[in-house]
């Protein structure tokens, strides 16, 4: 995967992606399902998402990439879960640049954002990536023109 990465400019998501996507050791807490397995409590005042278990692959992966090609493109709902999110990567991810840090509202925005950030930025599209665990964002990128890669693609 290094050797297809290389050279490119890479969008990795953050939940189920560079970390393991289970918080309070729950998959689904119930409740909201707009929240998966995190409740509104926890998006406004836990420590939830800092807990999180980054995973190891995708840390070797990150770290002999391209730093300055290298994007977050996570979503948020809360902006205490967005300032989690940004300690933990840089504890974890310490080579992924802040200003590189792209958090949004909605997934199904991501492929848009990347065409965005390929415009403004002057790269093509077509040396853009995005590492998600969403299937339907990954085929909504592919569509665009964006080459999609799931995090099981990785594994070994």
């Amino acid at each position: 995967m290094i050797e297809k990465l290389k050279d490119k400019y890479v969008f990795f998501d953050v939940d189920g992606t560079l970390s393991e996507y289970r918080y309070n050791d729950q998959l689904y807490g119930g409740g909201c399902p707009e929240l998966g397995c995190q409740s509104l409590k926890d998006q406004l005042f836990s420590d939830l998402f800092y807990q999180a278990r980054p995973l190891k692959t995708m840390q070797k992966v990150i770290e002999k990439l391209d730093s300055n090609k290298i994007f977050i493109l996570g979503t948020i709902t809360t902006n205490h879960e967005m300032n989690q999110k940004y300690r933990w990567l840089k504890e974890n991810f310490p080579t992924i640049k802040f200003v590189n840090y792209f958090f949004i509202h909605s997934t199904m925005l991501k492929p848009e954002v990347i065409r965005t950030c390929a415009e403004h930025f002057g790269f093509s599209l077509t040396d853009t990536v995005l590492v998600d665990d969403r299937l339907d964002v990954l085929r909504k990128a592919e569509e665009m023109g964006i080459t999609s890669y799931h995090p099981s693609s990785f594994m070994e």
